[in-house]
């Protein structure tokens, strides 16, 4: 984020919430933005569903699922139009002015109302009402990178940004709303495969910053991605998969895919405090200690790193993940592993990336409750909002404005992307984002398929599930297919029926709930349930281009009503492959 997200209660005059379902997924943060509200802040949301925040909404928008690029072009072409941009923030802090406003020249509001039937003056009144605030925050979630032009939808928000001059100030700036616990910290620690703690490991000079701490040569090479996991097992190309605090076989796309796939490996290593459905298929279970049983450190969605120390000890005198993954190095013959504690791993990676942490010690933390980065040295307050200053982390202290065009056919993305760089006379090096749908509805498949959460369960319900006040009491329904009212009326399914839904990837049966809220011709359900794990149909064939994202938020399926005995069928064979553990399956059936 590169704000503070309580500043949406204090500070932000508009909240631009897209493909978030805030209250559900992130119901704190929903408290700060309703706090807000109650100050008088106004809020537009874009959603294909209408959710508990489109309700308290000023302005809401129900776009089809996938259908960003063509609404947010349409956005900015109006702002640019009508003047309603910051022309001293473009002209002084920014690049690119020229090409965006070729990319949405003929992006209209009146094409968006042509193309969904959403009326162009609702399109005019969200620009017009994000423009002219004085501070206006972008919040957004994996409804808006969970598609095959994820990485171009956030560059159009951040065109949005850099075109309104939000940056830089309170209650403003791009915030996206980390769907688990220290994802930010994660992706800060270097796991990702094409970066460590302090950049890119392409890059000579990180390289050699990193050796001279850690006494080894790191590979310029970049990594396989998550995405590519299973492909990279079958072509033996990837024999080893340590997993630990992730439950890939009901997170990633296409179930049977991934599942099939870790068969292949020579050793599969699972390290949880749950025995997941991962952990099922695992050679090796190692147990960890939870949250509650170690100290540490964790970056939260604002970028603020926080202090937890231990609360009780685990059982069985178990170690933390950091002391588990020390010992395994030093059985490997690894030097460098011999740390005494977490502090002791937090300093070196201070001494790794000293411009974002390099100030931040532990003492500091526990004083201020808490420090964001950048902080670069013992003196430096911390960094609640980026930017401020109106200057980029680029070379010239620039932001630059991204164009990002659109194709009806995905695999003319490139094509038409190299047409548009030699017409706007591009350089060559200067980024350039496009969109496309994954998958387009058809005669098999007529539906739109997509996927979320809801309130009661947590991601893949590995902890939230083990709960019974809420897997026995708030959500006793348990899984369900939500579907529009024209899809239901059209294949006649009642509320509280069985139905099945599937596509090339695998099939899913629960109950079906008729949800009204629903954008026309949509299906939705969560992944929190191994029994009907929307995963299941996600697919995992495509990716995004520039990051490898699968598009999980939107696939193409069919329904069809079942009979009760139909529907017990389909669950015994989810059930068997999901949990091949016939201990596990008596658990979760008490």
């Amino acid at each position: 984020m590169t704000n503070d997200l309580v500043e949406f209660a204090t500070h932000s005059d508009v909240l631009v919430l897209i493909g978030t379902n805030t209250s559900e997924c992130h119901p704190i943060i929903a408290m700060q933005m309703l706090r807000g509200i109650e100050r008088g802040a106004k809020m537009i949301v874009i959603d294909p569903k209408k959710t508990d925040m489109a309700k308290k909404a000023d302005i809401y928008i129900q776009t089809p699922v996938g259908y960003n690029i063509p609404f947010l072009n349409a956005m900015i072409n109006y702002i640019i139009q009508e003047d309603l941009y910051d022309k001293n923030f473009v002209e002084n802090f920014s690049h690119g002015f020229e090409y965006v406003k070729e990319a949405v020249k003929e992006f209209t509001p009146q094409r968006v109302e042509d193309e969904t039937g959403i009326s162009q003056e609702l399109v005019k009144q969200a620009a017009r009402t994000y423009a002219k605030a004085n501070a206006a925050a972008i919040c957004y979630t994996m409804g808006m990178t969970q598609f095959i032009d994820g990485t171009s939808n956030i560059f159009s928000l951040s065109n949005l940004a850099i075109l309104t001059g939000n940056l830089g100030k309170k209650g403003a700036g791009v915030n996206p709303l980390r769907g688990q616990n220290n994802v930010q910290g994660s992706c800060d620690m270097g796991a990702l495969p094409n970066v460590v703690p302090n950049g890119p490991v392409t890059s000579k000079e990180v390289r050699d910053h990193i050796k001279d701490i850690w006494g080894y040569e790191i590979s310029e090479k970049i990594g396989y991605s998550l995405t590519t996991a299973p492909d990279k097992i079958e072509e033996e190309k990837l024999k080893l998969l340590y997993v630990f605090g992730e439950n890939p076989v009901m997170s990633d796309p296409w179930t049977e895919h991934f599942v099939h796939a870790v068969e292949h490996l020579e050793t599969f290593i699972v390290q949880d405090i749950f025995l997941t459905e991962t952990a099922q298929k695992a050679d090796v279970v190692l147990p960890a200690a939870s949250w509650a049983e170690k100290d540490g450190t964790f970056l939260n969605t604002s970028r603020r790193v926080q202090l937890i120390r231990k609360a009780v000890d685990a059982p069985n005198n178990l170690d933390p993940d950091w002391k588990v993954v020390a010992n395994i190095a030093k059985e490997l013959g690894l030097k460098g592993f011999d740390y005494t504690s977490a502090e002791d791993i937090w300093n070196e990676v201070r001494k790794v990336n000293p411009k974002f942490f390099g100030g931040i010690s532990y003492e500091r933390i526990d004083k201020n409750d808490g420090i964001s980065w950048p902080c670069p040295n013992l003196d430096h307050p911390g960094t609640p909002v980026l930017y401020e200053g109106n200057k980029s982390m680029l070379p010239d202290g620039k932001f630059k404005l991204v164009p990002v065009i659109y194709s009806e056919d995905k695999d003319q993305r490139a094509k038409l992307e190299q047409e548009f760089m030699e017409k706007t006379n591009m350089p060559k090096d200067y980024p350039i984002g496009s969109g496309a749908l994954s998958e387009k509805v058809n005669e098999l498949y007529p539906c739109l398929f997509t996927t979320g959460r809801k309130v009661f369960h947590y991601h893949t319900g590995t902890m939230t599930r083990e709960c019974k006040p809420l897997e026995l009491g708030s959500d006793i329904m348990g899984a369900t297919i939500e579907v529009s009212e024209d899809i239901a009326r059209e294949r006649k399914l009642e509320e509280g029926c069985y139905a099945l839904v599937e596509n090339k990837r695998g099939k899913i049966a629960a109950k079906v709930n008729i949800n009204r809220d629903l954008r026309h011709g949509t299906i939705f359900t969560t992944f929190h349930y191994a029994e009907a794990d929307g995963n299941v149909l996600a697919n995992a064939q495509d990716k995004d281009p520039l990051s490898g994202m699968n598009p999980l938020k939107m696939t193409i399926a069919k329904i069809k009503r079942i009979s009760e005995e139909e529907f017990l069928e389909v669950r015994n064979q989810t059930d068997i492959q999901m949990h091949p553990s016939e201990l596990y399956r008596a658990v979760r059936r008490q």
